[in-house]
């Protein structure tokens, strides 16, 4: 039983005024179907119940691409599946009533008049009925947090063991290979080589958590198989070997049919140069679009931290608008609609070409805000694509161009470390190499005060964090010209040749490290006919051109010698280490 009748006489008058109501949603899924969401209204709870007792883990988006990557470079099988009615799985705990008001009352009654017939009482004219929850249902603080715990400790019995650096992910060896679970709340991702030890972990779940619902019939898991899953607003594609692509082009097609007719038409990039200049005594724009302008860039930020990271530095700007946008706020989120528009079909691409190796950009535009505040860029990639990327103002100032970076550093290094100790807990050895552009900021990394003259010594030490991790050999810092520094893209609006360059080596139309130098877009590039655009080497005017035969390859030679199979090098697994709590 989910939940219990109760005599309303038998509740105390602060029980009543603090029941929970009863709320039905209706939502259309993307495959067209029609789902009935029933929810309790858990928002009075919070007046009494606090964060530590509420907050479930849900996995981390990093991890989940992480895993996504691995899945593909090892040739996994891969299935994801919902439970249903999950948190119905798990007891609730302590008291908690709710009441059902009305038509809610009337579905009850028609379901079951035995049980609930008595306990009908009037208020304000209407039937209500009150209860007490047996079950953690959807809407309730807890609810998340039991359900949780309910499946984080059956898969402990299972036999598998939690990444005590995200915990939604598991794994266990079976049959010699690794089979990893990654799951938020109820939509579980499971992966192995081998596709029986996928099918009996399923049957595993279907048996605890399939379940009877009215009528008789029984409600087993959703399961998809094969080489495509629909997966947490994300289209996960395996179908080409050894790269995994995050499609959100149906994501995207929704959001482009919501616009208005003013922001109609198609942008080069998501930005332009002016991106970060706020103008004094713009009008700011009314209520109404105040709201859209809100909500679509919460949309747009969903989508820039999953499958289109291109769009992040525009994003990460717009999101500081929020609360009061101006006309000039608007246009710039209209550039992005537009450039969205020219590129609805453009999906991330992720692979590990680099075997162990996890290579991160990190960068810095000097005081190009307002307040005269630095812009941090970085970007993280295991050899095809960015699986992770970060645009953020600087929450300080600094006086010089060496001091910003090595705040952007600061700013990224925990994620950095994070990614390193993850993926050692999955049991998979690498080394972590931080790309950046300027001498003067690798010195003070690698050598810290040592390094430190008379315009650096205002420094704070927090800042030298980096020279401890480099001791310790959990980072190595190495140069990068700037010119091959992906990270830039993240720290200003490029434009052009660079932009292209870095754009797609940001969504894994070409590997990471193959291309030096300023090239046109791949993607611009239509057939091998004389009448196809042409791919060239972008140079300022009267730059000298050696004769002799570069050995950079070009944005086309680089697709034309892609393997057929895309085959690529395993990621070397390791002992795992103890975990390092402490960053």
């Amino acid at each position: 039983s989910v939940m219990d009748p109760i005599n309303k006489y038998d509740l105390t008058a602060e029980e009543r005024k603090g029941a929970l109501r009863y709320l039905m949603f209706l939502k259309e899924k993307r495959c067209g179907t029609i789902k009935g969401r029933g929810c309790a209204d858990g928002r009075k709870q919070r007046d009494y119940m606090s964060k530590n007792d509420t907050s479930s883990p849900t996995v981390a988006t990093e991890a989940l691409l992480l895993s996504c990557v691995i899945d593909a470079v090892e040739g996994r099988d891969v299935a994801t599946c919902d439970i249903p009615g999950a948190f119905m799985q798990s007891d609730m705990e302590g008291k908690v009533v709710m009441k059902l008001e009305g038509v809610m009352a009337e579905v009850i009654l028609k379901i079951d008049p035995k049980k609930y017939t008595k306990y009908v009482a009037k208020e304000n004219g209407k039937d209500v009925i009150y209860v007490i929850l047996a079950k953690a249902l959807y809407g309730t603080l807890q609810a998340a947090l039991l359900f949780w715990q309910n499946l984080s400790g059956k898969l402990k019995e299972w036999g598998f063991e939690i990444n005590p650096y995200d915990f939604c992910v598991a794994n266990k060896t079976i049959n010699g290979k690794q089979c990893t679970i990654v799951w938020h709340v109820d939509d579980l991702k499971i992966s192995h080589v081998d596709s029986k030890a996928v099918t009996t972990i399923l049957d595993l779940l279907d048996a605890q958590y399939g379940q009877e619902i009215v009528g008789g019939k029984r409600a087993p898991l959703t399961i998809t198989r094969g080489k495509i899953h629909d997966y947490l607003g994300m289209l996960l594609d395996y179908s080409e070997s050894g790269i995994v692509k995050i499609n959100m082009i149906e994501y995207i097609q929704k959001i482009l049919d919501e616009m208005p007719e003013n922001m109609d038409g198609t942008a080069t990039s998501p930005a332009a140069d002016y991106l970060f200049t706020v103008t004094e005594g713009i009008e700011l724009i009314d209520k109404a679009n105040k709201e859209f302008f809100h909500a679509t860039v919460a949309k747009l930020l969903f989508v820039c931290k999953r499958g289109r990271p291109d769009l992040q530095t525009a994003i990460a700007f717009l999101c500081t608008r929020v609360q009061n946008p101006t006309r000039h706020d608007y246009n710039k989120l209209a550039r992005v609609i537009k450039y969205l528009r020219k590129t609805r079909d453009l999906v991330l691409r992720l692979s590990a070409g680099n075997r162990n190796v996890i290579k991160w950009w990190v960068d810095a535009s000097y005081a190009v805000h307002r307040d005269m505040r630095s812009h941090t860029g970085g970007t993280m990639s295991l050899g095809t694509g960015a699986v992770y990327s970060a645009s953020k103002k600087q929450k300080l100032n600094t006086k010089s161009s060496t001091e910003a970076e090595l705040v952007g550093i600061d700013d990224v290094l925990p994620q950095a470390l994070w990614t390193k100790y993850f993926m050692e807990a999955q049991g998979y050895g690498v080394t972590t190499i931080l790309n950046q552009d300027n001498q003067s900021t690798i010195k003070l990394s690698e050598n810290g005060k040592a390094s430190s003259g008379k315009g650096t010594r205002h420094i704070n030490i927090r800042y030298f964090f980096i020279t401890n991790r480099i001791a310790r050999k959990e980072v190595a810092i190495q140069y990068c010209p700037t010119k091959q520094m992906v990270a830039d893209y993240f720290t200003k609006p490029l434009q052009g040749a660079l932009f292209y360059k870095f754009r797609d080596q940001i969504m894994g139309v070409v590997p990471m490290d193959t291309i030096t130098g300023d090239h046109r877009s791949v993607l611009d590039v239509k057939s091998d006919d004389s009448s196809s655009p042409k791919l060239t080497t972008a140079r300022p005017k009267g730059a000298h051109v050696s004769k002799k035969a570069t050995t950079h390859p070009s944005w086309s030679d680089v697709v034309k010698s892609k393997s057929s199979d895309g085959s690529i090098g395993p990621l070397r697994p390791i002992l795992k280490r103890s975990p390092i709590l402490s960053l």
